[in-house]
C-alpha cells in the first residue's frame, strides 16, 4: 500500500496536478469590490509592477452595480500587467487552482477611459515547465472604447480542470498613462 501512495505521489508531481477545488459555473473572478479577493486573487503583477494601480472599488460609471475595477498603467514604456492566481502570489510551486471544466467561455465588461487602449486579456499563464501549471493557456488582444462592451474568450475544446491563473491583462506603455475599466468577470 505504501508503494502504491509513494507512486500516486510521484505521478501527481510529474503531472502537475494542481488538486483544484471544483467551481460551479457561473464562477466569478470579480464581480464587485466584495469579490475582489475570492476564488482567484490578483495577485500576480508583471512588468513595471510600479507603475501598476489598480482600484477594486471605483465608482466611475460602473457596468453594474454601485462599483468596477479601474486599472491605471502609468509608465510609457515598458509593459505591465496582473493576473488572479489561485494560491495567491504562486508562479507554479504550489498546488491550488480550479477546476472550471464544463465552462465553454470567460465573459467579462471592458471599457477605456480615451478609447483606442490596447490591452491584452489572458486566462492560464503557467506553463507546463512548472510543476503545478495551468492546463490551457488563451490569450485575446482588444482594442477597448470608451463605452462598456462584453468580451468573450472562447474556452471551448480547452482542459480546464487546473486552471491556477483565472484571469489577467497586460499592455505595453504608450506616450501617455494608460486608464481602463472591468466589470462583471465569470466563466459560464
Amino acid at each position: 500500500m505504501a508503494s502504491l501512495t509513494i507512486a500516486l505521489s510521484l505521478f501527481s508531481a510529474i503531472s502537475g496536478s494542481c488538486a483544484p477545488n471544483k467551481a460551479t459555473l457561473p464562477f466569478a473572478v470579480y464581480t464587485d469590490a466584495a469579490s475582489f479577493d475570492t476564488a482567484f486573487i490578483p495577485s500576480g503583477y508583471m512588468g513595471t509592477t510600479s507603475a501598476i494601480k489598480m482600484d477594486p472599488a471605483c465608482t466611475t460609471d460602473p457596468h453594474s452595480g454601485k462599483d468596477c475595477l479601474k486599472v491605471e498603467y502609468t509608465a510609457t514604456t515598458g509593459w505591465g500587467g496582473v493576473v488572479w492566481q489561485s494560491p495567491a502570489n504562486d508562479w507554479g510551486s504550489q498546488p491550488g487552482g480550479w477546476n472550471i471544466s464544463g465552462a465553454t467561455k470567460l465573459v467579462f465588461w471592458a471599457r477605456g477611459s480615451k478609447g483606442g487602449e490596447k490591452v491584452s486579456f489572458l486566462v492560464g499563464i503557467i506553463g507546463p515547465d512548472k510543476t503545478y501549471h495551468d492546463t490551457a493557456t488563451v490569450k485575446s488582444d482588444e482594442v477597448l472604447t470608451t463605452s462598456w462592451k462584453q468580451y468573450t474568450i472562447s474556452l471551448a475544446g480547452k482542459d480546464l480542470s487546473c486552471i491556477k491563473t483565472g484571469f489577467g491583462w497586460t499592455l505595453a506603455g504608450s506616450s501617455s498613462p494608460t486608464t481602463f475599466y472591468l466589470d462583471d468577470i465569470k466563466y459560464e
